[in-house]
């Protein structure tokens, strides 16, 4: 095979009864560019490794199925991407899968075509256990172009397996933003979705182009292990702080105003209620010292009522 233009990556873990449509949705893709895909099975307790070895004779050789002898956790996506050789880095966890054989033609024509992107997604179908839409809207952006403001409003460019990313800035990135990490653990395609835009333009292609699967009892997914506790707002309090410093970093003014904001907005919204990591007048006199404190606090409000207009309307939205 030449050398691959981009590369996949696909982390299973307790996917047994879907990870096969996940390989099949790759096998199908009709691209010129030369990929090759990584497949990292990771000491599944269920028959996630036999469904594997089952369908693997039906594979190209540009597909590379890895029996893990030890359960690595995180640390088998960092080894998947350890592999790879391509240019542009797509991802989809072994419960998702793609649904059009086009899009990896269409992601990587349009970085190819336009080098201020940094990276492009799409929008995904939300399903459950049955491959079947479950009625759930995805917190989609519905513009052309991802934005920091879409990014405050917790609009999301796409899911992780909806995206196509450039290798280097990537990971360049993500190695800089973890170099300032407070938190013990937060969503990845959060961490994403900001990071990518400190460095160049997202596109966001509107046709739904995969399924993200949501299981929210029972399943490996973050969604479906987080609790809220104390733990967890301190860790997005946490998450806020390091966007902070990650942004300061970059020197994007920009992305600097838009992590404060974000910040700010997590603070205070774990200084109220019943969960709390610290109390609303230590948080209130710790904004009171920004210079744009005022803008800060305003976008609260704005920031719920916002979303609470979409959600109105019907779209997706992560309160």
């Amino acid at each position: 095979m030449d050398a691959p233009v981009i590369s996949v990556i696909v982390t299973v873990y307790n996917h047994g009864p879907y990870v096969e449509r996940c390989l099949r949705g790759i096998l199908m893709q009709r691209c010129d560019h030369p990929f090759e895909v990584w497949v990292g099975e990771d000491c599944s307790p269920d028959d996630s490794r036999e469904v594997m070895r089952r369908i693997e004779p039906e594979f190209p050789d540009n597909f590379h199925f890895l029996y893990r002898e030890h359960n690595l956790g995180d640390a088998n996506n960092t080894d998947l991407i350890a592999r790879c050789r391509g240019r542009y880095l797509a991802i989809c966890e072994g419960d998702d899968f793609w649904t059009y054989e086009g899009k990896l033609q269409e992601q990587v024509d349009f970085l190819e075509a336009h080098p201020e992107y940094v990276a492009c997604y799409h929008h995904c179908t939300v399903v459950g256990e049955d491959s079947l839409p479950n009625g759930e809207r995805y917190p989609d952006c519905l513009a052309d172009d991802y934005s920091f403001r879409e990014n405050f409003l917790c609009t999301m460019p796409g899911q992780t397996s909806t995206s196509v990313v450039r290798m280097r800035p990537y990971l360049a990135q993500k190695e800089r933003f973890l170099s300032f990490k407070r938190f013990d653990s937060y969503p990845e395609d959060r961490r994403n979705a900001f990071i990518l835009l400190t460095v160049g333009k997202v596109k966001v292609f509107q046709e739904a182009w995969g399924a993200y699967r949501h299981v929210t009892h029972g399943g490996t997914s973050y969604s479906a292990q987080v609790k809220v506790s104390e733990t967890y707002a301190r860790n997005e309090v946490l998450f806020g702080q390091t966007l902070v410093d990650y942004a300061l970093a970059s020197g994007n003014p920009e992305a600097v105003d838009a992590a404060r904001r974000t910040y700010y907005r997590l603070l205070l919204k774990w200084s109220v209620g019943r969960v709390r990591v610290a109390s609303l007048a230590d948080s209130l006199r710790e904004l009171a010292r920004e210079p744009h404190a005022l803008r800060y606090l305003l976008s609260v409000p704005r920031w719920y009522a916002i979303l609470g207009v979409r959600a109105l309307a019907g779209r997706g939205v992560t309160l």
